[in-house]
């Protein structure tokens, strides 16, 4: 995605692993059409803090509403690749609130956007979207695919053999590479 985002796209771009094909709406699913406000990113993430305690992990403020209702909504991660950065975002309507303590207590470095709003990306909508996320430099892709893999096989206990479905594109809509091509 790093070559795509800055040599075809020359902008932000975004990939999603999800368990269903997406609807053939003409739009990815459940992605909001975003680009980065790049001011202040680099001091922004010079901010985040890990956490070092497991026990401490977990927020005790968790948001309130909008968390995973029941079988039928389908299971995705979704990445965004930036020009300095790149991150997992994972909108509430994919998580239970347990699993989201679970990530929390096992994962370092996840947040939710209300609690780090200087990650947040141009005209997001924090409140409606509210996504979990984490962000990570360039370089860092095996962390990144180690935090994905948890997720699916350890949180949500996929098999290791689950087919998943891979779209991306450019968040501008000039380019489109995948939508719903199956992996695994």
């Amino acid at each position: 995605m790093y070559h795509r985002a800055h040599e075809v796209a020359h902008g932000p771009c975004f990939i999603i692993f999800e368990e269903r094909p997406p609807h053939d709406d003409g739009d990815p699913v459940l992605v909001e059409k975003k680009e980065l406000a790049l001011a202040g990113v680099r001091a922004a993430f010079d901010t985040l803090g890990f956490f070092d305690d497991p026990d401490d992990a977990a927020p005790a403020d968790f948001p309130g509403e909008g968390w995973r209702a029941g079988d039928d909504d389908s299971r995705f991660i979704q990445f965004s690749a930036e020009r300095q950065w790149f991150c997992l975002d994972m909108p509430r309507q994919t998580l239970e609130r347990a699993e989201a303590g679970d990530i929390l207590r096992y994962r370092k470095g996840f947040f939710y956007l209300s609690d780090r709003q200087e990650f947040t990306l141009h005209e997001e909508d924090v409140d409606g979207h509210e996504p979990f996320r984490k962000v990570y430099v360039y370089g860092d892709e095996d962390s990144a695919a180690e935090d994905m893999a948890f997720i699916f096989f350890q949180v949500w206990k996929f098999p290791v053999d689950a087919r998943f479905y891979v779209t991306s594109a450019a968040f501008n809509g000039k380019h489109a590479w995948e939508k719903g091509v199956p992996i695994g």
